[in-house]
């Protein structure tokens, strides 16, 4: 499965890293929101409790975890709306610069393409 991840820019400003939907594992959610994983780990337990979300807004498959050739098992995949969820319940800088970049990019008009429909022949 070909998916993307978030990371930070030099200047902190977010990037989108990889080909396909949005999806993280723990560790790489715990990096970007400049947490421990046993914090990350605890809000994604309320996340989980609270039944907000939608099992497939929690739940992005998984990433077989590998080492030394060797499959040593497998990490859960967390989508975009889990990502987002979290920002809103961790306190750190990352995650106030995160929801920061959310809320602007919700905010930003839609790039519109306008349809130009050509009626009649083509010959002059």
């Amino acid at each position: 499965m070909e998916r993307s991840r978030l990371d930070w820019s030099g200047n902190m400003q977010v990037i989108r890293k990889g080909g396909g939907e949005i999806a993280m594992t723990e560790g790489e959610l715990a990096r970007f929101f400049g947490v421990t994983w046993k914090k990350l780990n605890g809000k994604l337990q309320v996340i989980q409790k609270s039944s907000n979300l939608h099992l497939d807004e929690m739940c992005a498959g998984e990433k077989a975890m590998v080492r030394d050739n060797e499959l040593t098992g497998y990490a859960p995949l967390y989508p975009l709306s889990a990502i987002i969820a979290l920002a809103f319940l961790l306190d750190s800088m990352e995650a106030h610069l995160f929801r920061k970049y959310v809320c602007h990019k919700v905010q930003q008009p839609a790039t519109s393409i306008t349809p130009i429909f050509l009626f009649g022949g083509t010959h002059h």
